[in-house]
């Protein structure tokens, strides 16, 4: 095993944690003020920082390790129905950074740039300057109805949100219970998340 180097361990710590704060709190709080999905970003980022710098002072990092950090990955559901495609983007930053920084092989100037690099996508692509500021939201619904027209059905859940439908997917039909499932992205100006309505 080597010696583990505890000055650049603290230095890419510090790395870590000061592109964490600005991803995590400066950009991504401010926006969308989930405090639940900051504390999960700054909880995945800080376990791969620590699994990434244990692995590189082991041992030279290797194939097979970087197959055990692909392992560690799996286990985060990054696409499940209650995450948006921006938090799954915000997701990968964060694991990215925690194992990039974490990497002792890799110069120290190259890491910043690289911190760098992702932290700017952010700023860019969830800017409300770029973007169109009327949020687009994935919105679950559940309707104590079954609308088989496709038309009908976009009238009747434009006329619940109050909103513009862009797309409606179909989860579930329940023809027993005279029930149906279903997605839907609408314009909001406040985050929506699932809807329980007749």
């Amino acid at each position: 095993m080597a010696e583990l180097d505890v000055a650049e361990l603290i230095r890419d710590l510090v790395l870590n944690l000061v592109a964490l704060f600005v991803l995590v709190y400066l950009i991504y709080y401010r926006q969308h003020r989930r405090r639940e999905q900051a504390i999960g970003y700054v909880a995945f980022n800080v376990s791969l920082f620590t699994v990434a710098a244990a692995l590189g002072s082991s041992n030279p990092l290797n194939v097979g390790a970087g197959f055990g950090l692909f392992a560690v990955l799996s286990i985060v559901r990054l696409r499940s129905d209650e995450s948006s495609q921006t938090e799954i983007g915000y997701t990968m930053i964060a694991l990215v950074l925690g194992l990039m920084t974490g990497l002792p092989e890799m110069e120290f100037h190259i890491k910043i740039i690289f911190a760098i690099l992702l932290i700017a996508t952010m700023i860019v692509v969830d800017s409300p300057f770029i973007v169109r500021r009327k949020r687009c939201d994935r919105v679950g619904l559940e309707i104590d109805r079954v609308i088989t027209d496709p038309a009908e059905l976009m009238t009747h859940v434009a006329t619940m949100l109050q909103a513009p439908i862009h797309n409606i997917e179909v989860r579930k039909i329940d023809f027993v219970r005279e029930t149906m499932s279903i997605y839907a992205v609408a314009e909001f100006s406040v985050p929506h998340r699932v809807v329980r309505a007749s």
